[in-house]
């Protein structure tokens, strides 16, 4: 028997993703010359985020040793890999216009230094962080986290990178929205 409330819940969620993922095409509709660029990397990041998001429930699986888990912890990593590496191709591209004479970078710092040179240039450093830590987390899955229970040790090492990956790449997006509303403003 079904929960009373399945339908409407599925319905909201449905409904909260489609929106969450409607936010980056108002980068259309706003000035300046790299508009599909920006489009392109909110999709992409906000995609990221819900994808990796959804790769924790696969490790919790994985990690109390249920059966399916790690296949599906390879496959979720690997969609989180590649949206993590379609976000960084990008954002290098939006950065060209960043940096570009008359480009946000020159209003930052006129404006607001400290939004450039705390919130832009950590944000950079810390997004690229995911990439690795994604990577690693793939590696030590696909050669040690095999057989029937894999070991305490990898588990937790696998957590711990899980983790830093979430956690760079949550710095990263919140920062993005900052910087965007900053300029916007």
């Amino acid at each position: 028997m079904q929960p009373p409330f399945r339908d409407l819940a599925m319905a909201q969620g449905a409904a909260a993703v489609v929106l969450f993922l409607l936010v980056p095409a108002a980068t259309l509709l706003g000035p300046g010359m790299h508009r599909t660029a920006g489009m392109l990397h909110g999709l992409a990041a906000s995609l990221t985020v819900l994808v990796a998001t959804y790769t924790w429930h696969a490790f919790y699986d994985y990690a109390r040793g249920r059966g399916a888990g790690r296949s599906r912890l390879a496959r979720r990593l690997g969609m989180t890999n590649g949206l993590t590496l379609l976000t960084l191709v990008t954002a290098n591209w939006l950065y060209i216009g960043y940096q570009a004479p008359e480009g946000a970078s020159e209003w930052f710092k006129l404006h607001l230094p400290a939004g450039h040179w705390v919130v832009m240039e950590y944000k950079e450093f810390v997004s690229l962080m995911t990439l690795p830590c994604g990577v690693a987390a793939q590696v030590i899955l696909q050669r040690l986290g095999g057989g029937r229970s894999p070991s305490e040790g990898v588990r937790l090492v696998l957590g711990i990178l899980l983790t830093m990956l979430w956690l760079c790449m949550l710095v990263g997006f919140a920062f993005g929205l900052i910087l965007v509303k900053w300029k916007a403003a």
